[in-house]
C-alpha cells in the first residue's frame, strides 16, 4: 500500500507526521539509504518543507555509521550549544542528517523521526549484488523496520511513501 502524495507534496506530508509527535523543541531527523547521495537529496528536500513552516532547520551529511555524532553535532544542537560553524540552533529547531547506515544499532536512538529510503531496479532488470556491508547492515539494522516512515525512492521524481503493515 502506498500514498497517493506528488513529489512536492510528500516532504510537507512526512513533515506534518513528523509534527504529530515532534511539536516544538530541538528535533533531529534522520534521512538514511544505501545511496547516500539520493538521501542528501531527499534530505533537502525534506528541510525545505520544514523551512516552509518557518522553522529554523539545519542540515548535515554524515559520514557511513555516523561516527561520533553524538558528541560532535546531536548533543550540542540539543543543547543549544554550538554545533557547526557558528551555528547554535534556536529553542525550536530541526536538525536533518542524511546518509548511509543511519539505523545502525549504535545511532538509532538519536532520531526523533527517521525516513529510510528504499530504491529497487525497475521491473525486468536484474538486481545488483550488494557489497557484504550492505548486506549486512540490512539483516542486521533491518532499517525497514526501524524506521519511521519508507518512502519507495527508486524514481526520485516520483517517490512515495510505503506502508509497511502486513494487515
Amino acid at each position: 500500500m502506498s500514498s497517493e502524495n506528488t513529489a512536492p507534496e510528500l516532504p510537507r506530508s512526512l513533515r506534518d507526521l513528523m509534527r504529530q509527535n515532534n511539536r516544538a523543541g530541538r528535533v533531529v531527523v534522520a534521512v538514511d539509504g544505501l545511496d547516500a547521495a539520493a538521501a542528501g537529496a531527499f534530505a533537502d528536500a525534506f528541510a525545505a518543507a520544514v523551512d516552509e513552516e518557518g522553522t529554523a532547520v539545519f542540515r548535515a551529511a554524515l559520514a557511513d555509521g555516523a561516527p561520533r555524532a553524538r558528541e560532535r553535532l546531536i548533543a550540542p544542537f540539543r543543547a543549544g550549544e554550538s554545533f557547526g560553524p557558528g551555528e547554535v540552533a534556536p529553542a525550536d529547531a530541526v536538525l536533518v542528517v542524511s546518509g548511509r547506515f543511519l539505523h545502525a544499532s549504535e545511532v538509532r536512538g538519536l532520531w526523533n523521526f527517521s525516513i529510510w529510503l528504499e530504491s529497487n531496479p525497475p521491473i525486468g532488470t536484474p538486481r545488483p549484488e550488494l557489497p557484504e556491508a550492505e548486506k549486512h547492515y540490512l539483516r542486521t539494522a533491518r532499517p525497514k523496520a526501524a524506521a519511521s516512515v519508507i518512502v519507495e525512492n527508486s524514481d526520485p521524481a516520483h517517490p512515495v511513501q510505503v506502508f509497511g503493515d502486513f494487515c
